[in-house]
C-alpha cells in the first residue's frame, strides 16, 4: 500500500538532504513522500500554468533491506497512486543526484550515474589520489603560490559568480536569485556552505555545498573566465577538508554524470573535472513518463518559446543528455 506522505514529523527514519522538507519547501510549495512498508520517494510538484509536473529528488529511500525487484514493485505502485489521484501531467527528469537501482514499467528509463568520491582530512593525500599528475602539479603550485581559500558569507558575490559561469557557458539553467538567497537563510550554516578562492586579492572561484549527516553535495560552483590553473581544484579539496575536519562526512557527491559521454564537449570537460579527482561512478538509472501526452508536448512548445526569447535555444534535459552519451544512454 502506498501512502502521500505531507509531513516530515510523520516520518520515522534520517533523510538524506535532497529529501528534507526544508529543501523539498525551497524548490515548491507543493511537496512530499510517497512511502511504503519498505520505501520512501520525496517529490516536489512544479505548477506552471495549467501543468503539473513531478520530480523526484532522490533514488528510493530503503527503510529497510531490500530488494531491487520488491522497489520496482513500489515505483510501479507509486506511478499507479499518481495516475489514479491525477498528482501530475508528467514525471520529469528527477534530480541529478538521484541514481536509482531500477525503473517502473512503461517508463521512459535511462542510464544515469554521479561521481562520488571519498573525503578525508589530509589534503596531501586527496592530491596525492587525483588521476591526472598535470592537474596534480597544478594544484600543488596553487597552494604554494598563495591562493586562500575559505568560507564565505558574501551570497551576492557567490550568487553572481555562479550564475554568470553558466550564462558563458551558455548553460539554460540560470539560478533563480530569490531561491538561492531563500537557500542561505534557510540552510545556512547547518546544511549549506560556500568557499571562496582568492588569487592575488581577486576572487576567481566559489563553491556552494549542500549537507547532511553523511554526505556533501556539490550544488552550484562558479569562476571568472580564466581562473589560475589547479585554483578550482584546490578550491574544492580545501573545502572537502574542512567538511572532513568537522562534521562525520566521508563521501562528496559531484551531482550527477552521463555514465559513457563522448569526449569534446564542455560537458565532458566538466565530468573529466569531477573524475579526476578520483572519484568512483555510481552507475544506475533515471526514467521520465508522460501521464498527459497533449499537455506535455505544448508545456515543452511553451517553454521552448519562453527561452528563445531569451536568445537560448532550448533542449529537453534528458536529450541533451542522450546526445552526448556513446550509447544514447539507451537500458
Amino acid at each position: 500500500m502506498i501512502e502521500l506522505i505531507k509531513n516530515e514529523n510523520s516520518i520515522n527514519i534520517e533523510l538524506p538532504f535532497f529529501a528534507q522538507e526544508k529543501y523539498l519547501s525551497s524548490k515548491s510549495p507543493e511537496y512530499g513522500w510517497f512511502e511504503s512498508e519498505l520505501f520512501l520517494l520525496p517529490f516536489i510538484i512544479y505548477k506552471t500554468y495549467i501543468f503539473k509536473r513531478i520530480v523526484f529528488t532522490t533514488e528510493v529511500i530503503q527503510k529497510k533491506t531490500s530488494s531491487i525487484e520488491e522497489e520496482k514493485i513500489f515505483l510501479d505502485k507509486v506511478i499507479s497512486h499518481i495516475k489514479k489521484y491525477k498528482i501530475c501531467d508528467f514525471i520529469y527528469k528527477p534530480n541529478p543526484s538521484a541514481v536509482f537501482r531500477t525503473y517502473p514499467q512503461n517508463s521512459k528509463p535511462f542510464k544515469w550515474s554521479s561521481y562520488i568520491l571519498d573525503i578525508e582530512s589530509d589534503l596531501d593525500n586527496m592530491i596525492k589520489k587525483m588521476t591526472s599528475s598535470s592537474q596534480r602539479t597544478d594544484t600543488r603550485k596553487a597552494l604554494r603560490d598563495g591562493v586562500k581559500i575559505e568560507i564565505t558569507e558574501n551570497i551576492e558575490e557567490v550568487y553572481s559568480m555562479c550564475n554568470e559561469t553558466l550564462l558563458r557557458q551558455k548553460i539554460p539553467l540560470s539560478i533563480e536569485k530569490d531561491e538561492f538567497i531563500g537557500q542561505f537563510k534557510n540552510f545556512y550554516p547547518h546544511s549549506m556552505l560556500m568557499f571562496k578562492a582568492t588569487n592575488n586579492d581577486k576572487v576567481e572561484g566559489v563553491i556552494v555545498m549542500f549537507k547532511d549527516k553523511n554526505n556533501a553535495f556539490a550544488e552550484y560552483s562558479g569562476s571568472i573566465n580564466h581562473p589560475k590553473n589547479g585554483l578550482m581544484k584546490l578550491l574544492n579539496l580545501v573545502a572537502l577538508k574542512y567538511i572532513a575536519d568537522n562534521f562525520d562526512i566521508k563521501t562528496y557527491d559531484f551531482i550527477g554524470a552521463i555514465p559513457d559521454i563522448i569526449e569534446g564537449s564542455k560537458e565532458a570537460g566538466i565530468q573529466k573535472f569531477k573524475k579526476d579527482f578520483g572519484a568512483k561512478l555510481k552507475e544506475g538509472y533515471q526514467f521520465n513518463l508522460v501521464i498527459n501526452p497533449f499537455k506535455y508536448k505544448l508545456f515543452n512548445f511553451m517553454l521552448k518559446m519562453s527561452f528563445k526569447l531569451k536568445g537560448i535555444e532550448y533542449i529537453d534535459p534528458v536529450e541533451k543528455s542522450k546526445s552526448l552519451s556513446k550509447t544514447n544512454l539507451q537500458v
